[in-house]
């Protein structure tokens, strides 16, 4: 009864306040509807180059399949294994026939089990807003996170490891040194794992005491529960000595670390920091003109 009563006044109030805007505003525009991209037609894909790796990226591959031009004015990719959505607010403009790899940063994984479910959306400089599930050419998309979440699993378990500051000859001399700090879990004295060899890299390979290259340092370091951390030494010599590779380099300096944790083999990839990098690239570049 209450709510028929107010009707009458509030139709009074709006007839006498007319002139200052008392009219019901417009609905607002939807926004319009997502077509799949097969509607464009265009081809999504999603793959890691090398070059990605060791920063962290991925590309949003978009294959133009149209006569005319593809003109994107934004990209989106978000996915169940990454923490939030990657977006890309540059234009990209396709020709007819042609692909663009359009390279968005990894956010934090989020280490979830099951399957991935994934999800572009592009929106055309045309309005048209393009939504769907891109390929996987390569077959990368349950590992693109292995290089956080392996790492992140063996320091919650067994331990956590890092590269600490490197130490190199001014003169390029003799070898370059690095240091792998592993600081086990908490415990009480119990066997976690063990770290057992570190291999070489395309650039850069572990060298013995006499400064052979090796195909993979022995390590063989067991690691006890709440025990102090380990420095363990890796001298290093030059895998390869052509310019072209050491200028073209994208992962010479990630390095794997082959492990166990709870009697299981780990393999753990440990990139070397960007500043370590750049002083191991030059140290090559030195150690190769002796």
């Amino acid at each position: 009864m209450r709510r028929r009563a107010i009707r009458p006044a509030a139709a009074a109030v709006c007839a006498a306040l007319a002139l200052v805007g008392c009219a019901t505003a417009p609905p607002a525009a939807e926004p319009p509807s997502a077509v799949p991209p097969s509607a464009v037609p265009m081809l999504l894909e999603v793959l890691q180059l090398r070059g990605d790796v060791a920063g962290g990226f991925v590309e949003l591959r978009v294959t133009n399949q149209r006569a005319d031009e593809l003109v994107i004015e934004r990209a989106s990719y978000g996915s169940s294994a990454w923490t939030a959505t990657m977006v890309r607010a540059d234009e990209a403009r396709i020709p007819p026939g042609a692909r663009r790899n359009l390279r968005l940063q990894l956010p934090e994984p989020t280490c979830a089990e099951g399957p991935i479910e994934h999800r572009a959306t592009l929106e055309l400089a045309d309005g048209t807003v393009v939504e769907g599930e891109p390929q996987d050419p390569h077959g990368q998309l349950d590992a693109l996170d292995d290089l956080v979440c392996e790492a992140r699993a063996f320091a919650r378990d067994v331990a956590s490891i890092r590269w600490l500051e490197p130490g190199s000859p001014a003169d390029a001399s003799g070898p370059a040194v690095l240091r792998l700090e592993v600081s086990p879990a908490a415990g009480a004295g119990e066997v976690l794992g063990s770290v057992d060899e570190i291999a070489a890299t395309v650039l850069l390979a572990p060298a013995d005491a006499q400064g052979a290259r090796l195909e993979a340092l022995p390590v063989a370091l067991q690691v006890i529960a709440g025990a102090a951390p380990t420095v363990v030494d890796v001298p290093l010599v030059p895998g390869r000595c052509d310019l072209h590779a050491v200028a073209e380099d994208k992962q010479g300096t990630i390095f794997r670390i082959r492990a166990t944790a709870a009697g299981e083999p780990v393999d753990l990839l440990l990139p070397v920091p960007d500043a370590q990098r750049d002083a191991l690239l030059g140290w090559v570049v030195a150690r190769c003109a002796r």
